[in-house]
């Protein structure tokens, strides 16, 4: 079995959260780190090629092999800090909103979704500690409901009903999910979802430029928000020195008409991309994508 297959396994999932719920914070976060720089260390792993490239891309095409292994070690560390903390509080809920805190930027939006009568479509990278993020959010009082990644194997499946609270509604991407979002939208409600996972499809009809480089990256997102004449917000997050998370928002990104179907849709998912990728610069090795989203680049990048 590859490793990225065990790890996004019931049985993977099943040890992590066994031992996070076991051991407590301190030699927690050591035992994260270690697991995080064994992984790290099987440079010739998938997992850690997409990740070795995709930094590469994000840093500009610029570093070293060692420094990219240093920015994998980084990646992969701050993955299990998150996993752990998410696992380790999980029915914590009072510790999960000491966790993460809200920016201004990301208050205003929450203030005006939760008493406003036209829906809020939030779109987000798989940054920081999102599915705590996330959780906070809605033990804040606001309903969301999730699209996540379609037709998800059994670990990713058991994986969403722990992310599964009373106000969070998980929804594999379907015919159905959509919808289903279609309505939340249309009645006020707010819909979340991530949209920097490639597809595995890599001669997608729309290629969007990501990084200055074309990515087969999902758009039903925008033709979502054109269907429904809605903007799309970004939403992200952060880990502080601290330890703790701040919630940002973009400004809402107003969708552009074009006569031309590729055209119209390829120029709104750069739009939203551009404002992920300032998100991502911030904190790179917080970026949580453990898939090639520039295939080409594992080719490219130093040893």
């Amino acid at each position: 079995m590859k490793l990225q297959d065990f790890l996004n396994s019931r049985a993977g999932i099943a040890l992590g959260l066994s031992l996070s719920r076991l051991i407590q914070p301190g030699p927690g976060y050591t035992l994260a780190k270690w697991l995080a720089d064994l992984i790290a260390s099987r440079k010739k792993s998938a997992i850690v090629r997409a990740v070795r490239a995709n930094q590469w891309v994000v840093h500009g095409q610029k570093p070293s092999g060692q420094q990219l292994q240093q920015l994998a070690r980084a990646t992969f560390r701050s993955t299990a800090r998150s996993l752990y903390e998410f696992w380790h509080y999980h029915g914590d809920d009072q510790k999960v909103l000491e966790l993460v805190e809200m920016d201004d930027s990301f208050r205003a939006v929450f203030n005006r979704a939760k008493s406003s009568s036209s829906g809020t479509f939030f779109v987000a990278p798989h940054i920081s500690n999102f599915d705590l993020v996330a959780r906070s959010i809605v033990l804040r009082g606001l309903p969301v409901q999730v699209l996540s990644y379609p037709q998800p194997p059994g670990g990713y499946q058991w994986q969403n009903e722990l992310r599964s609270i009373p106000g969070m509604e998980l929804t594999p991407i379907s015919v159905q999910a959509l919808q289903k979002a279609t309505q939340t939208l249309r009645s006020g409600g707010t819909v979340i979802t991530g949209v920097d996972r490639p597809l595995e499809n890599e001669d997608a009809k729309y290629k969007s430029h990501f990084f200055g480089r074309l990515a087969a990256l999902p758009v039903f997102h925008i033709r979502l928000a054109l269907k429904l004449n809605l903007p799309i917000t970004v939403l992200s997050a952060c880990r502080l020195p601290d330890g703790s998370y701040r919630i940002y928002a973009s400004d809402p990104i107003p969708m552009k008409r074009d006569k031309d179907l590729v055209r119209e849709t390829v120029q709104n998912a750069e739009a939203v991309l551009s404002v992920i990728a300032d998100f991502i610069r911030a904190a790179p090795e917080q970026w949580a994508m453990f898939y090639p989203v520039w295939p080409e680049a594992q080719d490219q990048m130093p040893d």
